[in-house]
């Protein structure tokens, strides 16, 4: 009897843990849980000389110098230059207007749209 009893109690123990076995052994992609986690966008301190100026250099030299085969009459190559459009409000307006995009070829990614605009809300420095 003290037999039955204790393998009754064995089987009622596994019992209870055998509906948990189905969900303790999987496997979880994060990917496909959660989507692609790109880098965060750094817009802290941005500057002119360094994370700026390879934005525009990049992407919209090769129309706002002076001298350059596609040349559009609007210049961007120096400091001043960019900053008299930052400060007017054109230069951010312009790299966020999807409808008439700047560089033509379209918007640049998000991250350094928001760099830029970082750098116009400090105060546009030559640093």
């Amino acid at each position: 009897m003290m037999k039955h009893i204790r393998l009754l109690t064995v089987l009622l123990l596994f019992g209870s843990f055998l509906p948990l076995l189905p969900s303790a052994c999987r496997y979880d992609n994060e990917e496909d849980l959660y989507g692609d986690n790109p880098t965060p966008c750094d817009t802290a301190g941005m500057r002119f000389s360094v994370e700026i100026r390879a934005t525009f250099e990049a992407n919209c030299a090769r129309c706002h110098v002076p001298g350059a085969a596609q040349y559009s009459g609007i210049p961007l190559a120096t400091h001043a230059q960019m900053e008299a459009m930052a400060k007017n409000g054109r230069l951010v307006g312009r790299i966020n207007n999807s409808a008439s995009p700047m560089p033509p070829s379209g918007l640049m990614p998000d991250c350094q749209r928001a760099q830029i605009e970082a750098w116009v809300r400090a105060g546009a420095l030559n640093n």
